[in-house]
């Protein structure tokens, strides 16, 4: 019986062993499981941030070429509406040249002109329509030349002996050299809005 008894102590010992290398195994198995989890999820939430980063940075962008691309609407809807406005006092001008009020400034705008030049050796040129208020203006200065043409626009120009200075009246010409000045008045009025 002393070999059974040893088979059997063998055997004990044996699946004891065994059992203890399986729990040993079973222990590391679930420590690099557990390990492996949580570097799995750092690398999750890593990864998550990242990409939270990239979205932000993204989603900013595109809201920042969005306001871009809004305010450009909104510059060039009113630089659309400056230009209209414009156009539309370009178009009053002949109107406005025959308007009493300018008519009755016309003299001392012709007096300060003829301040810039020879004024008794100038000449005025101005639209057959506008030629006998120029005449009128000027009846105290009969060596200013007045010339009538019909490519005129509205006003005048007042051109020195010999043609070395000239003063440009038109009106449009006016207007184009205020046009930056009005255009911040008409952006100004469209903010009031």
């Amino acid at each position: 019986m002393a070999g059974s008894d040893l088979d059997t102590e063998l055997r004990r010992a044996a699946n004891a062993t065994a059992e203890s290398i399986l729990n040993a195994a079973r222990s590391d198995s679930e420590r690099v499981a557990s390990h492996s989890e949580g570097a799995i999820e750092d690398r999750r939430r890593a990864l998550k941030e990242l990409k939270e980063a990239e979205y932000g940075a993204d989603a900013r962008r595109a809201v920042a070429n969005e306001r871009h691309a809004a305010m450009r609407a909104v510059l060039m809807s009113r630089t659309q509406v400056v230009d209209r406005v414009l156009e539309r006092a370009r178009a009053l001008l002949p109107k406005a040249s025959m308007d009493e009020r300018y008519l009755t400034a016309l003299g001392a705008e012709l007096s300060e002109a003829l301040t810039f030049v020879d004024g008794d050796d100038a000449v005025v040129r101005c639209s057959p329509a506008l030629e006998p208020a120029v005449r009128k203006a000027l009846s105290d200065r009969p060596r200013v030349r007045v010339e009538p043409e019909k490519e005129m626009g509205t006003g005048f120009i007042v051109v020195g002996a010999g043609g070395s200075v000239v003063v440009d009246g038109q009106l449009d010409t006016r207007i184009s050299r205020s046009a930056s000045s009005l255009a911040i008045e008409i952006h100004a009025r469209l903010q009031e809005l």
